[in-house]
């Protein structure tokens, strides 16, 4: 789904260009290399994805039972591996191109994947006590040649390319690199208001006001522009970047409909976005709140608090968030009257653990890495809220998803033409 890490990458890589492409290789031409498998690695992910039978069968029970999953752990039919004493399933499944068909297959082991585009899934599930399910999830992907420095590299200078520059360069920039991909991604977002603003102190602080723009995909995609205008546009959020003393480094705000980022660069690193420009340190806070439509009522949290940690070795950059403490709920009145206990469930011990990064030490390919833990209480009130998943899923499978695949796969393909087209 739009929103997805789908999306981030996609934002992710546009930072291989212009003026960070040289950061991806020793020259410009293993530069350029690196880049451009990373881009085409992503458009073979949305190209004409297929899958087994297994997978098939699997997935849409996976997303409507994933909050309630005793039924999911009884159905035998669903996983390749049982565990004894018969208390945890898992499901390996490994994914490539195809000739024009990204294809995903159940296997019994798969190992990382060693062509580009590649995917290596693991997806767990296990009874820990009655009525209580660990998942686990991991996903690599293999992106090409480009080291893990490399790639990080590219995503910091995505988020402090704006350093030392006025909004209307910006544009001129954007305009410049990345034309082709700035028309496709165009479809969907619209900048509104750029704002770029140098400081005698080194710093530069950046506000950049992007709208949802469905009606420009109707035509192409009215499924997905359908699903957007359901699910996205009504939604509000909102997150930010907070160290010990009470500093934001980033804030992030959505409205209905738009998208509010605002940050502080200064020698290519965020900086406190007011006061004196304090680095930003390894460990933070995520603060966040959100909510979003389901019908007639509206369903989300206020004050969730987690730790995001900036991790790193000489094969491996990433971030670790962990979510230890419950947010205050928002439901409609019958959500309230069910018993909420459960909910304090996912927040409990080591709490809900995800991980995102890129390594080059586990294959010949470098991975981007996706892993994700969560523990949940089987109960009315966990039902009802991920019936409301389910009911989001099943409108987004078939037509929605395979119009978004089209979507990003011709936004990365876009960004390859315009990689190829960056002059020395």
């Amino acid at each position: 789904m739009i929103g997805r890490s789908s999306a981030v990458s996609l934002l992710a890589l546009v930072a291989a260009c212009g003026d960070s492409l040289p950061r991806w290789g020793t020259d410009l031409p293993a530069a350029r290399r690196g880049a451009d498998e990373a881009a085409a690695a992503f458009a073979y992910r949305f190209t004409n994805v297929s899958r087994d039978s297994v997978f098939a069968a699997a997935r849409p029970l996976m997303g409507q039972y994933a909050l309630a999953p005793s039924r999911l752990l009884r159905d035998s039919s669903l996983w390749m591996i049982r565990g004894a004493p018969d208390s945890s399933r898992a499901l390996y499944l490994d994914a490539a191109l195809q000739g024009a068909t990204y294809h995903f297959r159940a296997a019994p082991v798969a190992a990382y994947p060693r062509s580009l585009g590649g995917e290596r899934h693991y997806i767990r599930l296990r009874e820990v006590a009655p009525s209580t399910y660990e998942w686990i999830t991991i996903v690599d992907h293999a992106i090409g040649s480009a080291p893990a420095g490399a790639v990080a590299d590219g995503i910091r200078m995505l988020f402090t390319g704006f350093e030392g520059k006025s909004g209307p360069q910006v544009r001129r920039d954007l305009a410049r690199t990345l034309p082709q991909a700035s028309r496709e991604f165009g479809r969907l977002f619209r900048i509104d208001s750029l704002v770029s603003t140098p400081s005698p102190d080194g710093t530069t602080l950046l506000t950049l006001d992007i709208a949802w723009q469905p009606d420009s995909l109707r035509r192409a995609a009215p499924s997905f522009a359908a699903w957007i205008d359901r699910y996205v546009m009504p939604a509000d959020y909102a997150a930010s970047l907070v160290d010990a003393g009470g500093a934001r480094y980033l804030s992030l705000v959505g409205t209905p409909g738009r998208i509010r980022v605002v940050l502080r660069a200064r020698n290519r690193h965020w900086v406190a976005l007011s006061g004196p420009p304090r680095p930003m340190p390894d460990t933070l806070e995520l603060h966040a709140d959100a909510s979003a439509k389901f019908k007639i009522f509206r369903v989300g949290f206020r004050r969730l608090v987690g730790t995001a940690i900036f991790e790193g070795d000489a094969g491996h950059r990433g971030i670790a968030f962990r979510w230890q403490r419950e947010p205050e709920w928002r439901f409609p009145l019958a959500a309230n009257q069910l018993i909420r206990a459960p909910l304090r469930t996912p927040f409990a011990g080591r709490g809900i653990e995800l991980r995102l990064g890129v390594r080059d030490d586990l294959a010949p390919q470098t991975m981007s890495l996706r892993h994700l833990r969560l523990v949940v209480h089987e109960s009315a009130i966990m039902r009802w809220l991920g019936g409301l998943g389910a009911t989001a899923f099943g409108e987004y499978e078939g037509r929605t998803e395979i119009e978004e695949n089209r979507f990003l796969a011709a936004c990365f393909e876009a960004l390859r033409r315009d990689i190829a087209g960056i002059a020395p």
